[in-house]
């Protein structure tokens, strides 16, 4: 979580990870452009997924499917 006096603020996250997202370009290209950390940036994208309800990376490439709803869920599909 981010503190009162982060050297980025949270517009300047916010619009990195969306333009990362609209655009198709990798956080770390993003990352090297704006001369941040990696992680930093893909932090970022991480949250602004995550407070958006957005896919995971993982579950937008398929690599990984997003967790069930419930356990019903999971019954059901196990018969």
């Amino acid at each position: 979580m981010s503190s009162n006096n982060s050297k980025y603020s949270q517009e300047m996250r916010a619009r990195t990870a969306k333009h990362i997202l609209d655009s198709g370009k990798s956080a770390t290209s993003m990352a090297e452009e704006l001369g941040i950390d990696t992680n930093t940036v893909c932090r970022w994208v991480r949250e602004y997924r995550r407070k958006n309800n957005l896919p995971s990376y993982a579950e937008e490439k398929g690599m990984k499917r997003k967790a069930s709803k419930s356990n019903n869920e999971l019954i059901l599909r196990v018969r």
